[in-house]
Order: structure tokens, then sequence, then C-alpha cells
């Protein structure tokens, strides 16, 4: 090892939208984990970040028609990752040329409007990445531990009222 090397290292506060204090291409390693649209522990975040997601979460919810709140559920998830998305090019702009990226981002399920489903954040966060510029490469498989007891995990008997699970979140790695 080289002792010679001078490195810097600088914690900083802030909304990582814009982060103005950071010159470009001077990063080498960016590990984020982003707050997950459509998981619910984050709805009040992304409302304050963008006052359109609670104006259209309101209007969801006091929607008769079940094609219109589906059509406004859909609107609020893409919103979420549009929010995120300046997240993506203030790290595209910082990163030194062939920097990585990586980011720890899990899928969502949830019941909205009575309907159970999936929302394939690591899709978007892939697509809007490429969009930017950044070149994927192989993601890390993390595979979490799991002791609840109404999960289907593998084969044999299953648990009265069992249900899939996302046990497992991937981590992304972006040049």
């Amino acid at each position: 090892m080289n002792a010679d090397i001078i490195t810097n290292h600088k914690v900083i506060f802030g909304d990582a939208r814009k982060m103005d204090e950071i010159e470009d291409e001077s990063v080498h390693l960016v590990v984020t984990s982003p707050p997950y649209p459509m998981i619910e522990m984050w709805d009040e975040l992304f409302k304050t970040l963008n006052p359109e997601i609670n104006k259209l979460w309101i209007k969801m919810e006091n929607k008769e028609d079940e094609e219109e709140k589906e059509k406004l559920i859909m609107q609020i998830y893409n919103l979420m990752h549009q929010t995120l998305y300046p997240v993506w090019e203030e790290i595209y702009r910082v990163l030194i040329p062939g920097g990585i990226v990586c980011i720890n981002i899990g899928d969502a399920t949830r019941k909205i409007n009575g309907v159970f489903r999936l929302f394939p954040n690591h899709s978007k966060i892939i697509e809007n990445f490429e969009k930017i510029g950044f070149i994927t490469l192989p993601y890390i498989l993390w595979k979490k531990p799991s002791n609840k007891p109404n999960t289907f995990l593998g084969s044999g008997f299953l648990p009265p009222n069992a249900h899939i699970t996302l046990d497992v979140e991937k981590i992304y790695i972006n040049i």
C-alpha cells in the first residue's frame, strides 16, 4: 500500500437532487439506497418532495371510478420515480468517467385500491439510468433473511394463508 496517496473525505447533509458542493467528475464511487417508490413508509416523503404526488393521491382516494383510480396510481408511481430522477442526474454529473454507482433498490408490493400488486422499481431505475447515459452491469442479488411464519419460501407444505414475499433486493452497479 502506498502511503503517499492522499484522499479527501467529506460528509455533506443535504438534498441529493442538487449537490452544488461537489465538483463535476470528482467522485469515484457512490453507494446509495434511495426511498423506494410505493413503499408505504416513504409515501409522506414523496408527497413532501413533490406536491403533485400529494394532489394525485387525494384525488385517487376520492375517485369512485376504479379505472380512473388505477390510472392515478400509475401516475403517482411514475411521479415518484420522476422525483428521484434529478438525483440520478446529479450522480452522473459528479462521477468521474468510469466511476461506479451502486444502488440498493427493492421492488414494492402493496395493496392499493383493494388490489395487491407489484411495483417494479428496479426496472424504472435501470430505464432512468440508461436514459441518462449510465451503463448497467450485472447486479448483486441480496437475499434477505425472513422469519415470517406465513411466507412462501420454497417447496413442501405451505402454512395456511401463505403468500410470496420479496425476500431479495438488488444492488445495481452502473458506470
